[in-house]
């Protein structure tokens, strides 16, 4: 198994200074604010974080103001740890956990559109790495996804595809990570998956547990608009549901800068990120 901690301490590390030097244009985050940005990049706005702490009737909530629930459906549910002897939650003390035999979670709407720039974020830990395809967020258009952040069966790793038009044969855009391999260790801590597209520079970047490695940026000038809800746990367009545990998904109009993806991959949860 990898050592993970150098990479949450760069996180934690991030979030600390942070905290020290006050906030910073276009990283920190206050709840129902949009933040300024430095020059030539994209307002932040946060319209979604679930940390998948508890899920009242079957609705896990919010943190935004007003912001979307994420209803589960399935046998989806939400493992919570009070036993400081139990299996740990990936972030604090919840998580959300999917067989993948039908299990996912979902908004009634799309929490950005995907027609100018946003991001896309969400901590996961695979069952197994298998010769299934397994997507752990997904945009829907009508007939294909706008975006699916997934586990390719195919060459065994995490990759992002964006569809350059809402038809069910488009072409994608497509970012295979090739450093930071999936694995299936239930005592790790997942890998944090985020996805900036970033309109104004016409470009697309993965980042993975904070990290932007030199194959993971690819050039993007896709402009469409998503109709359906924010799928957790499955493509609502081929299925590919998620056998595992998810958590600390976030959604955000805007292109966060490499500051924010990296508090974002943090193993503490940042409610005011």
């Amino acid at each position: 198994m990898r050592d993970r901690y150098p990479g949450a301490l760069v996180a934690l590390s991030a979030a600390a200074l942070a905290l020290a030097l006050g906030a910073l244009p276009g990283t920190a985050y206050a709840a129902g604010k949009e933040h300024s940005a430095r020059a030539g990049e994209t307002w932040l706005s946060r319209k979604g974080y679930w940390p998948l702490e508890t899920a009242p009737g079957g609705i896990a909530p919010n943190m935004e103001p007003d912001g979307l629930p994420l209803a589960l459906n399935g046998d989806a549910w939400i493992y919570h740890n009070d036993d400081i002897f139990g299996d740990p939650a990936l972030v604090d003390k919840g998580d959300l956990r999917l067989d993948g035999d039908g299990d996912w979670a979902a908004t009634s709407a799309p929490p950005v559109s995907g027609d100018g720039s946003f991001t896309l974020a969400a901590r996961a830990r695979l069952a197994a790495t298998d010769n299934r395809t397994q997507t752990v967020l997904s945009l829907p258009g009508a007939d294909t996804d706008r975006l699916a952040i997934r586990y390719q069966a195919a060459n065994g790793k995490w990759e992002v595809a964006v569809s350059t038009e809402d038809e069910a044969n488009a072409s994608q855009v497509v970012i295979t990570e090739e450093q930071a391999l999936p694995e299936d260790d239930p005592g790790n801590v997942g890998d944090h998956l985020a996805v900036v597209y970033d309109a104004s520079a016409h470009e697309l970047r993965f980042y993975v547990n904070g990290q932007l490695s030199n194959t993971s940026t690819a050039v993007d000038t896709t402009s469409w608009t998503a109709s359906g809800g924010l799928q957790v746990g499955r493509s609502a367009i081929h299925g590919e549901y998620f056998a595992g545990t998810v958590d600390e998904v976030r959604a955000y109009s805007g292109a966060a800068d490499p500051t924010t993806i990296a508090m974002m991959s943090s193993l503490t949860g940042l409610p005011d990120l």
